[in-house]
């Protein structure tokens, strides 16, 4: 409804100029026009106003619990080591990482889903600030569908354990990989609840619900099952194997 208005103010515009250019015999004729239009704009933002009261806002909301297809294997090994055994560390550092890419391989880990990061190596003091030796680290993620798999390895450490390899970091992270089409999923689900409560409200106030005007999703929170957690960004929660995601979606409908 914008346009009205610039088409009456342009109208004003070229009335005022038409004045300056005729003169003053006509511009009584003219202030009669311009008062005209001026009434006529007053009314259309009346009308307005009073249209903006006739919409229906309504918060639908969707939730489902889902089970992640896709785990994530973060593990972190730590060696230490004294100063005249820094060589010999890296070579035990690589033989054991093999020894484990080996063992996943008898386990039925593809080589593919296995990721080495390279060896990183810190310098150890000790409390009189005299260097003692160094510590080396080095990370492997594995990417699995198998997640009963990943998960009996992850909570059996005995590898790790005869091969006196320390275990600085060893976490599961769980993903799925349909993302997109279950947010697809809930969206429309959101949208059918919000239409009807509208149709609800609407109903009960004896008015007729017209078309939705607009409609704003909020942000998705995936979370564990039944909880209570909400972030304004969103929540990714990928310590559980089980999940639950929600959303809302504000809409507004045409009361007629």
């Amino acid at each position: 409804m914008k346009y009205p208005f610039i088409i009456a103010i342009l109208a004003l515009l070229v009335i005022w100029g038409w004045d300056w250019i005729k003169g003053p015999k006509n511009k009584f004729n003219l202030l009669g026009v311009a008062f005209i239009i001026g009434i006529s704009i007053f009314s259309l933002a009346f009308w307005q106003s009073r249209q903006a009261s006739t919409s229906l806002r309504v918060v639908g909301y969707s939730s489902k619990l889902f089970e992640s297809d896709l785990v994530k294997w973060n593990i972190s090994v730590q060696k230490m080591v004294s100063l005249n055994q820094l060589n010999q560390g890296y070579k035990d550092m690589s033989a054991d990482i093999k020894a484990f890419r080996e063992f996943l391989a008898k386990e039925g880990i593809p080589e593919d889903k296995i990721s080495v990061q390279p060896v990183t190596s810190y310098q150890r003091y000790d409390n009189n600030a005299n260097m003692t030796g160094y510590s080396l680290s080095q990370s492997v993620f594995i990417l699995s569908e198998d997640l009963d798999k990943i998960e009996d390895l992850a909570l059996n450490p005995d590898f790790f354990a005869d091969r006196g390899m320390v275990l600085n970091d060893s976490r599961l992270e769980y993903l799925y990989t349909k993302l997109p089409e279950l947010k697809q999923e809930l969206l429309a689900a959101a949208t059918e609840d919000a239409m009807a409560r509208a149709t609800e409200i609407s109903g009960s106030a004896k008015t007729s619900l017209g078309k939705m005007r607009e409609a704003r999703a909020g942000v998705f929170q995936i979370t564990e099952p039944y909880s209570t957690d909400v972030s304004d960004y969103g929540i990714y929660n990928t310590g559980t194997r089980q999940k639950s995601i929600s959303v809302t979606l504000t809409a507004y409908f045409k009361l007629l």
